[in-house]
């Protein structure tokens, strides 16, 4: 098996294990809108992939209200970490002189905000907020877009995307790339199955797999939803 052209990622929940800092971060902004009753965080994470401000109207609230969330979320920024196996994996593709990138949904900044907090900055060549493209997820344009940031512009048919909701699936099928689901992400591994990615990783060290790269030595745990 050959070596991918490049790898983009997703963030939230692929590279980063972001999940209780986005249910503070939600429900304070909940609350802020004077909502009643727990906040519908199942609901919340139905809409990963898309910008803040879109899932926020999704849900009945005020776009602008993404000010609280961000600020709640950059307040509690500790609460992030890499997944389990992500660093090997990264280390990997970086000594086969693959390059990488991010595709998120979320702002360049908060993204880099949250890489730059969890050390994984410097271990990524470029990376693609929602708010430098004109159309997100499931547009193919953030992944395109990810891939011509990279050295050589890299063929989308020897890339692969790596998603853990349905809108990646959509967005890297659209790209042209090969589709990787995310099974240790925020999405039900039933749900991403659904939608016919050309691979499904339980773990992300079973990325290595996929890859054609030699596996590493496994930890023990892993976060995320559905697994």
């Amino acid at each position: 098996m050959s070596l991918p052209s490049a790898v983009v990622f997703d963030l939230d929940g692929v590279l980063l294990d972001t999940t209780e800092n986005m249910r503070r971060a939600f429900a304070a902004t909940w609350r802020a809108a004077g909502r009643p009753g727990d906040p519908p965080f199942d609901r919340f994470l139905d809409h990963m992939g898309a910008p803040l401000p879109r899932i926020l109207g999704a849900l009945g609230l005020a776009p602008e209200l993404a000010a609280v969330y961000t600020a709640e979320s950059t307040r509690h920024i500790t609460l992030v970490a890499p997944h389990p196996g992500v660093l090997d994996v990264l280390a990997a593709l970086a000594s086969a002189g693959v390059a990488t990138a991010v595709a998120t949904g979320k702002s360049h900044e908060r993204a880099l905000q949250a890489l730059t907090a969890t050390g994984l900055a410097p271990h990524l060549d470029a990376v693609i907020g929602s708010d430098q493209v004109a159309r997100p997820k499931p547009d193919p344009e953030i992944v395109l877009t990810a891939l011509a940031a990279l050295p050589g512009g890299p063929d989308p048919a020897g890339a692969f995307f790596v998603g853990d909701s349905v809108l990646d699936m959509r967005s890297g099928r659209a790209a042209g790339v090969g589709v990787v689901a995310a099974g240790w992400g925020q999405t039900d591994p039933g749900t991403l199955r659904a939608e016919g990615p050309g691979h499904y990783a339980e773990t992300a060290w079973d990325l290595l797999t996929v890859f054609g790269l030699s596996p590493a030595p496994r930890e023990s745990s892993h976060g995320g939803r559905g697994v």
